[in-house]
């Protein structure tokens, strides 16, 4: 029986985890379906393993959170191709969105394609989810001061910190069309909506064939990764960034200065222009998704009005402003809680001097 193993490979921020937890919680659902999870290498409800593998022997080192196991690629990948062989089910999955960074890596991606050309025997489906570009990079951006990561202000971060697979579409699924053919790869748009109504998983599980039942699915009752709240997300990463201090309050203009400064230097001259050709590598990259891959088309097509937007200029000096005042109070709660320590300390001192009711001290 020949066997067909299934990649879901993200994008970052379309809902993988959720996916990734749902197959975990609906065995059931697969086996009647003649699929199966894989167990080689599922970590966490996903198989990032199988792509860190790859990068770390491509001389990668960030990335990998600190993946650090000695097997081979190629070792990795023959344990999987050898559970789905040895499998009573036809189809498996696995699971990761760290597959989508493969085009960063050409290392990796020769060696990936040696791999795949190795399982002649095992048929392979690629799954790809895509959202708009302005809201992924959004979201993206979203996700770097969750995880706390020292990012520079909006414009900045995507121009000279994003790696482009977040907003160069083509440049992400090339290597996945190069190896596996675009008749291999299914693609599906992602939007805020599909997390209502449990739509995202019938759109996943539509893609490999099967009809989301009405009934007998486990759900998780929150959200697996869920994001900051909007409203604190850059008073959040300003705080990040400014690092707090725990000692004394600074003069109050050198603090403020001080701000500006580390702020304003993450900010260069040209970060306009920058923006405007990520902008236009993204349509690019849309247009020639959709010239190699003419049957994405619909899918691609409505993204062409959602490029990534620039953040304005008062919306970020308004987010420095509040963040400069909220390390302000902090620093001097921090300073009035020791100034109440230490006055509580002498006045302890003080009263265990003072004589008792006989006019001996205590």
């Amino acid at each position: 029986m020949r066997k067909t193993l299934y990649l879901h490979i993200g994008h970052f921020k379309t809902g993988t985890t959720a996916v990734q937890a749902f197959l975990n919680d609906n065995p059931r659902l697969l086996k009647r379906h003649d699929f199966a999870l894989a167990q080689t290498r599922l970590q966490y409800s996903k198989h990032s393993d199988l792509a860190y593998s790859l990068y770390k022997a491509a001389g990668v080192k960030s990335f990998l959170h600190g993946y650090k196991k000695p097997e081979t690629p190629q070792q990795v990948w023959a344990a999987l191709f050898d559970e789905l062989r040895a499998s009573n089910r036809s189809r498996m999955i696995v699971s990761s969105e760290e597959f989508m960074r493969l085009a960063c890596f050409p290392k990796a991606v020769k060696t990936l394609s040696r791999i795949i050309k190795s399982a002649r025997d095992i048929d392979f489906k690629v799954i790809a989810f895509l959202r708009p570009p302005d809201s992924h990079l959004q979201s993206w951006y979203n996700q770097l001061i969750k995880m706390g990561v020292e990012t520079p202000p909006y414009n900045v971060a995507m121009t000279d910190l994003v790696e482009p697979i977040h907003y160069d579409y083509a440049l992400a699924l090339r290597p996945w069309i190069e190896i596996f053919g675009a008749e291999a790869v299914t693609l599906r748009s992602y939007s805020e909506a599909s997390r209502e109504n449990n739509l995202l998983f019938k759109d996943f599980l539509s893609a490999i064939g099967i009809t989301l039942p009405k009934f007998g699915l486990v759900l998780a009752k929150a959200d697996p990764n869920p994001r900051l709240d909007d409203t604190v997300l850059e008073m959040v990463r300003i705080l990040q960034n400014a690092g707090i201090p725990n000692k004394m309050v600074q003069p109050l203009a050198a603090r403020f200065v001080t701000h500006m400064a580390s702020e304003e230097a993450g900010d260069p001259a040209g970060a306009d222009d920058a923006f405007a050709a990520l902008r236009q590598r993204t349509l690019d990259g849309l247009k020639e998704l959709q010239r190699v891959a003419p049957e994405f088309d619909a899918t691609l097509a409505p993204f062409h009005q959602h490029l990534p937007k620039e953040e304005t200029q008062t919306a970020r000096e308004g987010w420095l402003v509040a963040g400069y005042l909220l390390g302000e109070l902090h620093a001097l709660r921090k300073k009035t809680q020791q100034q109440n320590q230490m006055m509580t300390k002498r006045l302890d001192a003080l009263e265990a001097r003072l004589p008792t009711d006989d006019g001996d001290p205590s």
